[in-house]
């Protein structure tokens, strides 16, 4: 099945990208579809039926191309080099400081720009037989094979961007896989020693993207802890057990529950905004959390190899005219399940490194399944 590519231009000066930025159709199983644009690398869309065969779009977006230009939610985005934060915007590879733009109290939030989110990527089609050659060479054991044709996106990230050593060559593979699984492969090699931590910040809502608050989904996460933040909203090196907590989702319950937590890890950001550690599946694709929509006509699985999961409420999530549809969003109307490198690892040696050592191409995975 092929994919669908055209021009995806901005209203205010058509001309200003035309021949740059596209949006591109994948088609899945069972009535599944998304769009992925080339600027941040983005899914745009995302069509899953119900139950009963009904389709809707479950991906919070933005209306078009000059307003994802100006997406400080990062709606649908890939983020990185570095996803999250770095505490200080500070750290040592090898022996030598380096530091990031300051953008998030005293802390480097998601690198900065130019970073993976805020630039073009060059895309290219590939069949089945070349996503699936791609998904045989990560090394990744789990992954289903490629259901229809897949979507490479390519770009090259120059040594010293947003403070990151190295030339990074970054890639994107989206791709429908057979146990409809839209899959992101993520894959990175550098001339030099660097961080190379990506995540895909998207914001889901099961009941569609303009359907209001997510509170009454149902959340189950497979994880028995999470990094413990510090007053800035970083991970400090300790962690939390789940056990008797609002953070505790080792069984279905509703989202709200970790929204009106009184817990101050929590309602400091106002809800829920925290790594789950998941380090015991790591290496392997396999779920670590699930989503269901309130009604039970939409069930979600998040699969990933990386040791973390960031699940955000959409806390901050401001009614604009920006954001695709004709209801604007509120806080909590989609939630985040972003598979993820621990926030500020690289300045924590007990966490697994997010650094690639220089020449060697490393792969991280995501997906999301629809059962």
């Amino acid at each position: 099945m092929s994919i669908r590519k055209e021009a995806y231009l901005s209203a205010k000066d058509p001309k200003k990208y035309e021949g740059i930025s596209n949006r591109y159709y994948l088609e899945g199983k069972d009535g599944l579809s998304c769009t992925i644009l080339n600027y941040g690398a983005l899914i745009e869309s995302l069509i899953v039926p119900d139950k009963d065969g009904n389709r809707a779009d479950i991906m919070l977006g933005c209306k078009g191309l000059d307003e994802y230009m100006n997406n400080g939610a990062n709606h649908g985005s890939v983020v990185g080099r570095s996803a999250n934060r770095i505490s200080g915007a500070r750290y040592s590879i090898d022996g030598v400081e380096y530091t990031a733009p300051v953008n998030d109290g005293p802390n480097n939030l998601h690198s900065g720009v130019p970073a993976f989110q805020n630039v073009f990527w060059e895309g290219k089609e590939l069949s089945v037989a070349e996503a699936d050659s791609i998904i045989a060479e990560s090394g990744i054991p789990g992954i289903a094979g490629a259901y229809s044709d897949a979507l490479l996106l390519s770009y090259n990230s120059p040594d010293g961007a947003c403070g990151f050593p190295g030339n990074l060559k970054a890639q994107v593979l989206y791709a429908w896989l057979t146990d409809n699984t839209l899959l992101i492969l993520y894959s990175g090699i550098s001339d030099k020693a660097t961080i190379f931590a990506p995540t895909n910040h998207s914001y889901f809502n099961l009941s569609g993207h303009n359907a209001g608050s997510i509170k009454d989904h149902l959340l189950m996460v497979l994880s028995d802890k999470v990094t413990h933040k510090d007053e800035f909203n970083c991970p400090d090196g300790g962690f939390i057990d789940v056990a008797g907590t609002d953070f505790d989702f080792r069984e279905f319950d509703r989202v709200e529950k970790a929204i009106i937590s009184a817990d101050p890890q929590i309602a400091d950001c106002k809800g829920l905004d925290s790594n789950y550690c998941v380090d015991s599946r790591e290496g392997e694709f396999t779920v670590v959390a699930r989503l269901k929509d309130p009604a039970g006509s939409r069930t979600m699985e998040t699969l990933t190899d990386m040791p973390g999961i960031q699940l955000y409420c959409g806390n901050h999530l401001g009614g604009t005219e920006d954001q695709k549809g004709d209801i604007p969003y509120s806080p909590y109307s989609g939630i985040c399940l972003e598979a993820q490198m621990y926030p500020n690892a690289v300045n924590i040696k007990e966490f697994t490194t997010p650094v690639i050592p220089a020449g060697k191409k490393v792969y991280h995975a995501c997906g999301y399944r629809f059962v």
